[in-house]
Formats: structure tokens, C-alpha cells, sequence
């Protein structure tokens, strides 16, 4: 009897890792066809470059269903998101900084990060219309948010000198990949 639960048990458990990856394919966010016609643009026969931008498109389950303006929304948001978590991280190292040099070199990528904020926020919502004036505006305050992380660095550093090293880590950089994104979108 206890060696026919067992093989019970056992034929159980291989069904279940049989059934979970299928589940979890059936469960992902499906992609349209536009979202791969934009990634691939995007890439220009670059597959990391596709495979980035069809990853993150597709982490936010309305891009299912987007056109190409809803698309570069989603990007813009999620830029906005990253920057914004950035912004986080420089207000946190502010409020415990005690070397003045370093604390004015935070403040100055504080104020960068908040510009992006602002900007990226309105980028997505200009972008909503579609109409071309405001597609216009969406890529001059995109335009205006690439390169923050770089501004930041070097801002930093021409303030705080040797006085440590500036606040970017290899995450807070993903933020130009996505402004990216979302300009090549548009």
C-alpha cells in the first residue's frame, strides 16, 4: 500500500512540472503583431536590441492591445518609473550624505532627475493624442531626458571632485535604454 501512494504521489508530481511551464506560457502577456514590427525597427537587425525591447514592452499587458502611440506611452511611463526610482535613490543618499561637496553634487542630480520626472510625465501624456503637435512635444521632452544619467555623473563629479563615487549605478543607466525606446517607438 505505501509503495502505491508513493508511485501516486510520484506520477503526480511529474504531471505538475509538466502542467506549470505550460501554464505560465499560457499566462504570459501575448504580443501584437505592431509591438514586434516596432521592436524590430527598433533593433535594426540587433536580436539583443529586439529581444530588450520586445521584454519590456511586453511587461506591461496593455501593450497587447497598443497602437504604435500607445506603445511609446507605455515606454515614456516606464522611463518616467525609472527615473523616478532614481530620483528616490538620490533623495535617500541626500538625506544621509555628510560631506558638503558630495551633498551639492546629489542636489544637482536631484534637480536633473526631477526635470526628467516632470518631462517624461508629460511626454506620456502628449504622446496620448497622437495628433502631431503633441507627438512633437513627446519627442522634444523625450530628447530633453536623454542623456540624464551621463549629466548627472559628470555634474557630480565637477562638483563633488574626488570626494567619492557619484551616485549612478549600472541600473540608474537603463534609463537612456528606455527613453530610447520610446523616441524609436514614436
Amino acid at each position: 500500500m505505501a509503495g502505491g501512494a508513493l508511485h501516486v504521489l510520484s506520477a503526480a508530481a511529474i504531471f505538475l512540472l509538466l502542467l506549470v511551464p505550460h501554464g505560465r506560457l499560457a499566462t504570459a502577456t501575448p504580443s501584437s503583431p505592431l509591438l514586434h514590427y516596432k521592436c524590430a525597427v527598433y533593433a535594426a537587425g540587433d536580436r539583443p536590441s529586439y529581444n530588450y525591447c520586445v521584454r519590456t514592452l511586453r511587461s506591461d499587458r496593455a501593450s497587447a492591445t497598443a497602437d504604435a502611440g500607445g506603445l511609446a506611452v507605455i515606454a515614456a511611463r516606464m522611463a518616467r518609473a525609472t527615473a523616478k526610482a532614481t530620483a528616490d535613490k538620490i533623495a535617500r543618499l541626500q538625506g544621509a550624505e555628510t560631506v558638503p561637496a558630495r551633498r551639492d553634487g546629489l542636489a544637482v542630480c536631484a534637480a536633473e532627475y526631477a526635470a526628467a520626472v516632470r518631462r517624461l510625465g508629460r511626454a506620456s501624456k502628449d504622446d496620448a493624442h497622437g495628433v502631431a503637435p503633441e507627438r512633437q512635444e513627446a519627442l522634444r521632452l523625450l530628447g530633453q531626458v536623454l542623456g540624464a544619467p551621463e549629466r548627472c555623473q559628470v555634474a557630480f563629479e565637477a562638483v563633488a571632485g574626488s570626494q567619492g563615487p557619484p551616485p549612478m549605478s549600472s541600473a540608474d543607466w537603463d534609463l537612456d535604454d528606455i527613453v530610447g525606446l520610446a523616441i524609436a517607438i514614436l
